[in-house]
This record gives C-alpha cells, structure tokens and sequence, in this order.
C-alpha cells in the first residue's frame, strides 16, 4: 500500500493543516459527547462488575469478536459477522490513513514490509464484503421487513449503512487511483480484487484526474470516518462503541437476582425500594440501554409478546434509551428535558411489568447480554412498595409470611401427603440433629396441592428404588420464595430465607434435591452458602447411566412423547441433557422435538406472577400456544420436569378440549412407571 502524499492543498490551504482539523473537530467533539454519556452512567447505581476476569475475558472472545449468538439468526448473523469483521480488518487502515495525514505515518514501516502485502489482500476482500453485507442489509429491511425490526429506526440503519458503504467505496477508489498513477511499477501489487475492479472503473480516466480522484476519495473517506464517529454515540449505533464492554461486563451468574442494592447490605437502612427514577438503575443497566441494537430478537422469543401480552422487550429498552436521552442530551445546545416522572408508569406501564414471566427467552437470545429479568423485578419492587400490585397478591403474600407458602396451608399439615397417597415408601421427618446423605425439599405446590402430591410420591418413589438415604424437612420447611423474590417482595423473600437456612442448618445432609426447578434455581441462585442443590433429573440421570437404576418396562407405546423444556431449569440453569437421556433410557419410548426446544423453549406461562394474578391482555395462553407446537409435531403426550407446567398443561388441556389429542405427563411419573413402581395421580 502506497503511501499518500499530502503536498497538495485542498482550497488553498495545506493538506497537514487540514488533516489535523479534521482531527483535532472529529475526536474532539466525540470526546465531549463520550464524556456526557459516560457522566449519565456515574449516576447510576453500584453495580460489582469485574469479577472473575478470565471468565469476562473468555465470554469477550466467544461472543464478542467471534460472535457466537450472531448465528441464531442466519441471514442476519452472516450479515452482522461479515460487516464486524470489516470493522476489525479495516480499523488499522483507518488508523494508517489518519496518521498518514497527520505526517506521522506509524503504521508505514509495517505495512511497507511482508505483512503489508498480506494485510492489503485481506483489507481488500473485507472491503468487498462488507459492501456486499451493508447490499443485504438495506435489502432485507427493505424489501424482506421481518417483522422483529418493528418500532426500529430504520432511516438511521439506513444512513449507517451508507456510510459504511461509502467508507469501503473510497477506500477502494483512493487504492486504485493510486496504483493507476504509479503505473508499471505497480504491476506487481498483488491480489487485490476490490482494487482491481476500482482499477477497471478508473482505467479511461487520465492522470489529472486520477490524482484528483485520489486525493478527493482521501479527503471524503476522512470526513465519513468523523462523521460516523460522531454519530455513533447519538442514537441506536452506540452500540459500535458499547458492545464488546457490555459483553465483558455481562451478568456472572443467570437464574439469579440482584439485591435491591449493592452496595446497601441491611435492608431497612435503604429509603426506597425499586426504581423510580432512571438513575435508579445500575450503571450497567444504563449500558444496557445504550447498547441495544434494536435487532428484535429479545421480543421475537419473548412469549408474552408472542401471545399477545402488552410485553415487548425491546420496545421497554428503547423507551428507557429515549428517556435516559431526553434527560441527557449529547449536545449542549440542546436543553435536556425535565423527568418524565416515575419510571413506571410514565415510560414502562404496569400492565407490561406483569406480564413478564422472568423466563429469560430475552436475555438467552441477546447477542450484547442486555438484561431484562433484574430491571423487571427491580421495577415490580418498587411497584410492591408503592402498593401498586395487583391486589390478588395480597392474600397470598399474607399467607407466606404466615404459613410459609402460598396455598394459606398450616405448616404441620405440610407433610400430610406422605401418608394421604397410600402406599409411599417410608420416609424419614429430619429433626434438628440428624443426618442423612439426600435433604429431599418438596417445596409447597408439591406438597400441599392434591393434583401435584402425585409427583412429590414419584421422586420419594425413585429414591427408595435407588437405596437412598434421604429425609425431608416436614412442618419445617418454608416455600423457597421463588416467585415471592420475582415479584418483587424482597423482605418476604429474605424471611423465608431465614427461616429455611435455620431449617436445613439444623440437621446434617450432602445434598439436597428438589421436586421444582424454581425451587432448585432460588436455592441455587439466589440463597446463600451455594446450597448442593439438585433437580431430581439430574440426581436419577447419573444412576440410570452406571446401571444403579435400569428403566425396564416400556411405557404407553401408543404415545409419542415430546419433552418441553422448563425455564428455570433449562434457561436458566443449563439441564437440558439429563431429562432427554431419562427418556432415551425408556424402552420403546417414542420421542420428538418441537420446533422451539432447548434454549428456546416457550415457557407454559406458569411459575411466576400468573400463579396469583390472571392476566387480561392475551390474545392467548402461553400453555395453549405450547401444547399447539406439541401437536404441530406430532406429539399425543407432552413431558415436563416442573410441578407448574404440569398443572398449566393439564388446566389448558382440559379448558381448550384437548383431551382427546394429547396428555401430559411428569418426567418422573413415566421413570417410576419403567422401574416396575406405577405411581398413582396425574394424567
């Protein structure tokens, strides 16, 4: 790559001169509005963000510059992957050409020397295909218009777009021009296939005007280079500037939920709860709203969105942006605005609030980590506060802080369901001082409501066919406080949780295991002390695989079986194997996979708010919506791992009349009945 001779002046004043205006303007102006938008962020709150820094330095490479979640959406992530790598390939030419222009060309002894040669071929295809990708991108917002890109600013897509275009296109002409003007000697320049083609374009024009070209491509590629430096930090395309950060500084550890203050341990020496003001939130949540790439992807997976919630993802970021914006802006001359007033309310509706069912579609699908769950439930907290809850979640909120779960049961009848289902093996009530390798934690659903007891038996079932030494906390044990902590209730929350760490600190186990994933992530997650906790399909899995347990009868062959995934224990927590593998280990067990499966299942709608509050605005349930995929596929018999899902299954079975065309049915019912123990209950 030739160097660029800056001795003509460019209306009467010298090139040098020029360049280091365009300098001194372009990253001038840009420091001012970084500095404004990084003040916003000091004013938000504590967030501890730098942890673990192999792990963010790891989760940086893999999915900020070799972008593993870009390929979830094909088209697209060929799309973004190919204009990224331009970026990164083309940022030194950039650097080069600046420098060059402030006659201090750094980069001129590298790239004169082996690695120039290679460095030009390379820089010369990612110009080309990043010209390509901008083609593809403006065509696919044009003319394809997939529908996740609605409420996007397009005209701003539009004009990054161009400019990025613009900046390959005279790049490509500032190279061909130059290599026409040094003329034989540049007969040996190598593979250069953009330069080739500019070369095509340029070969008729004679040497006057190829020095004009290449001076005047020069010029113009500055001027595109400041002016999408600087339009960056204005709106939607920050992003360029705050991805990679926000990847580094993603959440550590998901299914858990942050305190209502970082840096405030004791709760009641905190004035107010949740948020009302932007500054409320986190400076990473404010990050987050600088990074969102309006892609829509967070509100394509997001099933409330799906079913007709007043629920999109991406549209709550976009208005906090707007908001954050309106309040802050990048420009001086432009007054900011007076708060809108509470967050709630005024930016985020109610309505909206609740309808999230933390299933963490938005955040799984995210490809910068934007995170929804925290800002939800921060914002419920202050709705919680301000007695702004639905009113259905009073009385079951009383019936927690008194009886310990949801239901308004009494505690002693806790352990009722041992002797009300008949022929239960013997299980052991631990009081304070004994021990025992397995503390089975039933958790409230299971153990009380009589449509759910069935699976509670399976799992004692299982236990007792594998040898175990287990026990169960009886009248002692309180609901985990799964949904009490989601929905905003933090006090509440963090009595159960004392009242359940007295509990277990009182007797003596190796692990626990649990019935529910909500229970086994809130344990897992969200108490203290990294309780040994597991799902009952991870605890059986490993004992079908060295032969402890040997599922041998086939169940119903006259079913073909799907597995959906649940929330909290997919999502959340990464167990998706182990359920498939108890199900490969029936005989004759015939099994398909809906479309959305994995780590984009389609939650059922249940364990979170829906539990204690119906919600009005759907156009249909998300358990409706699920069992729909199941027939799509084929299925006559859906398989879940959760107590809320079997009862959001069996209730929209039976309300839509699907009776007659599928089942449900727990994991555990169908591994008791392939051990030769046909459990009693359920479907």
């Amino acid at each position: 790559m030739t160097a660029f001779d800056l001795t003509a002046a460019v209306g009467g004043i010298p090139g040098a001169l020029c360049a280091w205006g365009l300098f001194v303007l372009g990253t001038g102006l840009f420091g001012f509005v970084m500095g404004r938008r990084l003040r916003f962020l000091r004013a938000g709150r504590a967030d501890p963000r730098f942890g673990d820094m192999g792990a963010r330095l790891r989760a940086l490479l893999v999915y900020g510059i070799f972008q593993k979640r870009q390929p979830r959406y094909p088209a697209a992530g060929i799309i973004h992957i190919m204009i990224f790598s331009g970026f990164l390939v083309l940022g030194l030419r950039s650097v080069d050409l600046i420098t060059q222009g402030l006659g201090i060309p750094v980069l001129r002894p590298l790239l004169s020397a082996g690695f120039g040669a290679f460095y030009a071929s390379l820089k010369d295809l990612f110009a080309l295909i990043v010209i390509v990708a901008c083609g593809w991108a403006v065509f696919r917002r044009a003319v394809v218009k997939p529908v996740r890109f609605q409420g996007s600013r397009q005209w701003e897509a539009y004009f990054v777009l161009f400019l990025i275009a613009f900046l390959m296109a005279s790049d490509i002409v500032f190279e061909a021009s130059g290599h026409l003007l040094a003329g034989p000697d540049s007969a040996n320049y190598g593979w250069l296939p953009a330069t080739t083609i500019g070369m095509a374009i340029l070969e008729n024009v004679k040497e006057g005007g190829l020095s004009a070209t290449r001076h005047l491509s020069y010029w113009l590629h500055l001027a595109a280079f400041y002016l999408l430096l600087n339009f960056l930090p204005m709106g939607k395309h920050f992003h360029v500037i705050t991805a990679l950060p926000n990847v580094f500084l993603k959440k550590e550890k998901k299914g858990r939920i942050k305190p209502v203050r970082w840096d405030v341990a004791d709760l009641e020496e905190i004035e107010k709860f949740g948020i009302s003001r932007l500054e409320d939130f986190t400076w990473k949540h404010l990050l987050d709203l600088y990074t969102c790439t309006e892609c829509g992807r967070c509100s394509d997976n997001c099933p409330a969105h799906a079913v007709g919630r007043p629920l999109s993802p991406k549209m709550i970021t976009l208005r906090l942006r707007d908001e954050a914006y309106r309040q802050n802006p990048a420009l001086p001359f432009i007054a900011p605005l007076p708060a809108c007033g509470p967050v709630v309310g005024n930016v985020v509706t109610p309505a909206q609030i609740w309808s999230c069912t933390t299933c963490g579609a938005c955040e799984e699908e995210c490809p910068v980590f934007i995170e929804y769950i925290d800002k939800i439930v921060d914002m419920r907290r202050h709705l919680i506060e301000s007695a702004g809850n639905p009113k259905g979640f009073n009385q079951v909120l009383m019936s927690m802080e008194k009886n310990g779960n949801p239901l308004g049961k009494p505690a002693v009848k806790r352990a009722d369901w041992v002797t009300s289902l008949g022929d239960v093996p013997p299980i052991k009530i631990l009081k304070p001082g004994d021990k025992v390798d397995l503390l089975y934690y039933v958790d409230s659903y299971p153990a009380y409501d009589p449509g759910l007891q069935f699976i509670a038996r399976a799992v004692v079932q299982g236990l007792d066919a594998a040898g175990a030494d287990f026990g169960i906390l009886g009248g002692r044990e309180k609901d985990s406080g799964h949904q009490v902590r989601r929905i905003g209730e933090e006090g509440l929350f963090q009595l159960l949780v004392e009242e359940n760490m007295a509990a277990l600190g009182g007797v003596s186990f190796n692990r626990i295991v649990t019935t529910d994933p909500h229970a086994f992530n809130t344990l897992k997650n969200d108490y203290p002390e990294n309780l040994p906790v597991l799902h009952y399909a991870q605890f059986f899995w490993p004992l079908i695989e060295n032969g402890t347990l040997v599922p041998s009868l086939p169940v119903s062959s006259r079913d073909v079986y799907t597995y959906h995934d649940p929330c909290y224990l997919g999502r959340h927590n990464g167990v998706y194997d182990a359920p498939r593998r108890i199900l490969g280990a029936i005989p004759q067990l015939r099994l398909v996979e809906m479309k959305r499966c994995g780590d984009r299942s389609f939650c059922c709608g249940g364990g979170d708010v829906v539990l204690w509050h119906e919600i009005a605005e759907e156009e249909t349930r998300m358990a409706v919506a699920r069992l729909r995929m199941a027939l799509d596929v084929g299925a006559t018999a859906i398989v879940t791992a959760c107590p809320f899902c079997y009862m959001h299954f069996e209730d929209a079975i039976k309300t839509e009349g699907f009776a007659d065309r599928i089942r449900v049915v727990d994991l555990m019912q169908l591994l008791v009945e392939s051990l030769g123990r046909r459990p009693r209950g359920g479907a």
